[in-house]
């Protein structure tokens, strides 16, 4: 009976653990998309030859990061959930390769959005993924993602495979 309550507590943790580790990866890969996506515009700026200083890249940041909650977030919430579920399938039969496995996931969560977007627009409506470097900007951003979910959850992933081991000991010797 104690395994089973230990079983239940470490399942419960794990759980949690994978919450935290989703919430601080969608923020993680928003905060740095959309540091890329700001300041990638504002270089363009400057190429046309408008003066941009440090205050209005802040201001410009703080706009933005506001400014796209409502339309870019989901995106990002649904893109990395249906990856993170993804990877956790193939991952499994590779746990050796996790941390990867999730930076890959995430990078193509990002990558997978920016494409199908493209696809049922016509044109990229992210504009700065219209260039090499704003594109790797943002799939980047997922990659950081990845790792971050990777690293939250690597503790929670640890315990879950301890508490297998022990399932399958004592089912081979009981």
């Amino acid at each position: 009976l104690g395994d089973v309550y230990k079983r239940q507590y470490y399942g419960s943790r794990v759980l949690l653990l994978r919450i935290y580790g989703f919430l601080a990866a969608v923020v993680a890969t928003y905060i740095v998309a959309v540091i890329g996506y700001s300041q990638i515009n504002l270089l363009n700026l400057v190429d046309m030859g408008i003066a941009v200083d440090f205050a209005m890249r802040v201001q410009t940041l703080q706009h933005d990061l506001v400014g796209m909650l409502d339309l870019f977030l989901p995106i990002v919430i649904v893109a990395l959930l249906l990856a993170f579920l993804t990877g956790a399938l193939i991952i499994r039969r590779v746990p050796h390769l996790r941390t990867v496995g999730y930076v890959l996931a995430g990078t193509m969560a990002i990558y997978a959005v920016i494409v199908s977007l493209g696809l049922m627009m016509g044109t990229n409506p992210i504009a700065v993924t219209r260039s090499a470097g704003g594109l790797l900007s943002q799939v980047a951003a997922g990659a950081v993602g990845g790792l971050v979910f990777a690293l939250v959850t690597a503790k929670g992933s640890a315990a879950n495979s301890v508490i297998d081991t022990q399932a399958d000991a004592a089912k081979a010797s009981g």
